[in-house]
């Protein structure tokens, strides 16, 4: 029996079919053209055909927002597109990929580089270490703040980065970055090259991403040119004083004026400490009885035990004298009390001795360097500096107490200051009294 054309009056009266989840009703005049009504009354026109021998079912639309005569046109044109062997439904997935990425092209003209930054930071936030987040959060920082180093006078200059945050990332392109790498190399050729390679594994996540890989071009920072231009990192080979050197430093760093600063950096050379372990010791740490420091360790959470030499124990018995404060090397101007950057006065002893530029963590170098002119155990010099062991024998049998370390560490000490010409002899002998010259003799008395 042929169906019924559909009608106004016939769609009014279809219902679901008692005891059913959903009825469909045909249209005689279009063929695929259905009517389905659910148990709760819902009607939507549908359309419905075979193709290579399975049944396809569109849904065009609410019977309340389409029209017969719009429902029916539909119809036709589904029908056509299968007759002609195309399926409709992988046309439309076309068309709205298309029109996807027209959206994502128009929404992504306008994404500044600062906001794929901060989402490059989130996604990244619980498998960083807090060190490598800060390091990009420095070269990132908007600047104008009030510096927390150097007794807090001044502002903070904007991070390297800052200057292509503040762009698009459409107009990112190749000579952009390498104008940009040239103007902050001849300022700070450090952190430029720093910030360049951060911001390189950065592009490289925006490539991987579908929100950001059709608006950028993620072959820029393999450009010829801007390669050339990025600053080569120097080598830390030679960021060392060498044996000959001694003298000339010890002998301006002595002579600094602030004697927090004198002693501190030689106590960097003399433990090969880094040097905020070393910053960070409080007189608590230190134990002149039993001649020990304990310093806080990166790799050992719990710290670590390092002797405290002769000529070190009379340095920080000095400062005692003259420090109230619980720090060790304390800083009444700093934010938290205690020493932060060194290195305007350790540049100023180097000018003054005629040395070349070592940088404060190249006394760490220095320590390790010299240590081979003794012979010093590798192991004891690993673990005098907190570096992690890299031997089987090292991590599970190996256990040198202080008193072992404590010999070799002297030794250190002490060729250390005969090549600088630093003088420093033991305590002179206590002045004997008539009690001690001609001590009484003990008279043993008989029990009986």
């Amino acid at each position: 029996m042929k169906a019924p054309n559909f009608s106004a009056e016939r769609i009014a009266k279809f219902v679901c079919g008692p005891g059913k989840r959903q009825t469909f009703f045909r249209d005689g005049k279009t063929p695929g053209l259905g009517l389905r009504v659910t148990a709760a009354g819902a009607k939507t026109y549908v359309f419905e055909t075979r193709m290579r021998n399975r049944t396809m079912r569109l849904t065009i639309g609410d019977e309340r927002t389409w029209t017969i005569s719009a429902a029916q046109k539909e119809a036709t044109r589904l029908k056509t597109l299968t007759d002609q062997g195309l399926d409709p439904r992988k046309i439309k997935a076309e068309h709205d990929a298309a029109e996807e990425a027209a959206r994502r092209k128009i929404e992504g003209d306008a994404v500044l580089v600062s906001e794929a930054w901060q989402a490059y930071l989130d996604h990244h936030a619980k498998r960083w270490a807090p060190k490598y987040i800060e390091s990009h959060r420095f070269v990132s920082q908007p600047g104008g703040r009030p510096k927390k180093k150097g007794g807090g006078k001044g502002l903070t200059a904007p991070g390297v980065l800052t200057p292509i945050l503040q762009m698009r990332l459409k107009d990112v392109t190749a000579p952009v970055l390498t104008q940009w790498v040239v103007k902050e190399s001849a300022r700070r050729a450090g952190v430029a090259r720093e910030g360049f390679a951060l911001f390189r594994t950065f592009w490289r996540w925006c490539a991987t991403r579908p929100e950001y890989q059709s608006v950028i071009d993620d072959k820029v920072i393999d450009d010829k040119d801007l390669r050339a231009e990025v600053p080569a990192k120097k080598s830390k080979r030679f960021d060392v004083l060498e044996r000959a050197h001694l003298k000339p430093w010890f002998t301006s760093v002595r002579a600094l004026a602030n004697p927090v600063i004198s002693a501190y950096l030689q106590t960097l050379i003399l433990t090969g400490a880094r040097r905020d372990e070393i910053a960070s010791i409080r007189w608590e740490d230190v134990d002149f009885r039993w001649n020990a420091i304990w310093v806080k360790d990166k790799v050992a959470k719990e710290g670590r035990k390092i002797p405290l030499t002769p000529y070190l124990s009379g340095l920080l018995s000095t400062l005692r004298r003259e420090n109230k404060s619980r720090w060790v090397f304390s800083s009444p101007r700093a934010a938290g009390g205690r020493i932060r950057e060194p290195r305007k006065a350790h540049q100023r002893a180097l000018s003054a001795a005629g040395l070349k530029y070592v940088s404060v963590h190249g006394l760490r170098r220095t320590f390790a360097s010299l240590a081979e002119w003794l012979e010093m155990p590798r192991g004891v010099v690993a673990q005098l500096m907190g570096h992690a062991p890299n031997a089987t024998a090292e991590k599970h049998y190996i256990n040198r107490p202080l008193e072992l370390l404590a010999v070799w560490h002297n030794k250190y000490e002490a060729w250390i200051l005969s090549q600088a010409g630093v003088k420093f002899g033991k305590r002179r002998p206590q002045r004997k009294t008539p009690a001690t010259r001609n001590p009484p003799r003990l008279r043993l008395v008989s029990s009986r």
